[in-house]
């Protein structure tokens, strides 16, 4: 009967344990939704109508657990620059500590920096070269 009820009390424990954790990554992944969210508003890429290229430039954002820049993004030249860019480092940071503490796999595909900004139907769009690598 004590074996019985240490199994019992030990697998509460676990499971009580995994949930904490879980819980704590679900808030940890939170933070980061919230912080790419805010980095969103703030490069009015969704907000500001795009007339002229030259307006815009683009930064990458975030990291993938195997390495790398997870995507890039366009912004308004209009905006604090510094102030953005610092957010944007601030986030990727967060970004591969969340996934050396979670222990997040990624794909290991390399993303492709954008050549520049094109306006595309009033909204920024990244544009690529037509060239091989």
């Amino acid at each position: 009967m004590k074996k019985l009820s240490f199994i019992l009390l030990a697998t509460l424990f676990f499971a009580a344990c995994t949930n904490d954790e879980s819980t704590a990554q679900e808030q940890d992944a939170a933070k980061l939704e919230k912080m790419h969210q805010e980095i969103i508003a703030l490069s009015l890429a969704t907000t500001q109508s795009c007339t002229d290229s030259k307006d815009w430039d683009f930064t990458p954002l975030g990291t993938k657990a195997c390495g790398g820049v997870a995507l890039y993004i366009p912004y308004s030249k209009k905006i604090n620059k510094e102030e953005f860019l610092a957010k944007v480092k601030a986030y990727t940071e967060a970004q591969t500590a969340y996934d050396i503490k979670w222990k997040i796999m990624s794909t290991c595909d390399i993303v492709i920096p954008p050549t520049g900004v094109e306006c595309v139907d009033g909204k920024p769009k990244l544009s690529y070269s037509s060239a091989l690598y």
